[in-house]
């Protein structure tokens, strides 16, 4: 008898993993969002719940919980039951059990942060049923309730300490925050379409363009800090930046993963680059292949943004044939640049016979070295970006 021929006595140590690889690949995705630098701080993992996303609007920490589901069977829709511990015929239990559900757990998060909480959410690979649906939409437009709704809210009001003697509005109002996201792609074990979503979400928030194996890269380091971030035990006495070490992640996380240094990026945002990330991620690629180290390239990203700042103040003091002509002579030196041409050893010649001409050319004695370089960076950037 062979290994194979014997059924095994269970493999739900398999599915665990996959249920968990499922939970990191999820928060993975979310985390690209951070390179949008917006509103959501950073992804905590496995901490309350599958993972939370924190933002801060107006100065006011908000958190998002998620918990994700997954189903093998695709055409699975999860019931009313399920997600709500609702019973259409109840039998030998008729009483609904909400604390059991889905919802219902996720439900206590918003009675323990109160308005922190932005909203609670059951993200999944599959389905739910129409009467799901019907209850999310009902709650949503806050009329026409039907039985099943109507049970929820008063499940709800019963369960909860802080709407006993409430209103229905502020039930309703209160289970609003309460978010279903079927059809996510990204849990299912094919990686094609986990690496395709990856980098669509890289570009959408970058626009940086990489290779599929170049992505490949990326989402393994990233699940890799995801999965380090969403173990071990954390002590129910740890403080806010003892929690943010060990079980969030950050922008400083998702740049790392990029090979993008927090400085360099840092440098061009505050700058005024409004495609800081893309011009960090050039600025680097091409200036390190040539050798140049990294706090030298913080250093030229500060000319870039020197020369940035000096154009559009000065742009409409310039004959417009004349910047025309400068810009080729610009361009020229960025080929040179991307082509790996210029090194170290002979960047300053040229850059020093480039800034004689364009004083020359434009008449203007306040061109500095680190303006003309700067200016050699900004159309190296232009034309790598198109």
């Amino acid at each position: 008898m062979k290994l194979h021929e014997v059924e095994p006595r269970e493999q739900k140590g398999r599915d665990t993993i996959n249920r968990y690889r499922a939970q990191y690949r999820a928060a993975t995705i979310e985390s690209l969002a951070l390179l949008e630098n917006k509103e959501i701080e950073r992804i905590f993992c496995d901490y309350h719940e599958d993972y939370v996303v924190k933002y801060v609007i107006d100065s006011e920490a908000k958190y998002r919980f998620v918990q994700v589901k997954t189903k093998a069977q695709l055409n699975y829709q999860y019931t009313i039951l399920e997600v709500f511990g609702l019973k259409k015929k109840p039998k030998k239990s008729p009483k609904h059990e909400l604390s059991n559900s889905f919802a219902g757990k996720l439900l206590l998060h918003i009675e323990s942060f109160g308005d922190s909480c932005h909203s609670v959410e059951i993200r999944t690979n599959v389905n739910f049923d129409d009467e799901v649906e019907s209850i999310i939409n009902e709650i949503e437009a806050s009329s026409a309730l039907g039985k099943h709704t109507t049970d929820l809210i008063t499940e709800t009001q019963s369960m909860m300490k802080s709407l006993q003697g409430k209103s229905l509005y502020e039930v309703i109002s209160f289970l609003s925050r309460l978010k279903i996201e079927p059809r996510h792609n990204i849990l299912h074990e094919d990686d094609e379409s986990f690496v395709s979503l990856a980098s669509y979400q890289i570009f959408k928030y970058s626009e940086i363009n990489l290779t599929p194996d170049e992505v490949r890269k990326i989402i393994v380091r990233l699940l890799s800090r995801i999965e380090e971030k969403s173990s071990g035990l954390l002590s129910p006495d740890i403080m806010e930046h003892e929690l943010n070490a060990l079980a969030s992640i950050c922008i400083d996380d998702v740049l790392d993963t990029l090979s993008i240094t927090k400085s360099t990026y840092e440098m061009l945002r505050s700058g005024g680059d409004e495609k800081a990330l893309k011009s960090a991620s050039i600025l680097q690629r091409i200036l390190l292949r040539s050798g140049f180290s990294d706090s030298t390239v913080d250093t030229f990203a500060g000319y870039k943004c020197q020369w940035e700042n000096w154009y559009r103040i000065h742009r409409h003091e310039l004959p417009d044939f004349l910047m025309t002509v400068a810009t080729e002579l610009i361009i020229e030196c960025a080929r040179k640049l991307a082509w790996g041409k210029l090194t170290m050893t002979n960047l300053s010649p040229e850059v020093k016979t480039l800034h004689a001409v364009l004083v020359d050319q434009l008449g203007r004695n306040d061109l500095t070295l680190e303006l003309v370089f700067g200016a050699v960076l900004s159309e190296l950037v232009r034309g790598e970006a198109q």
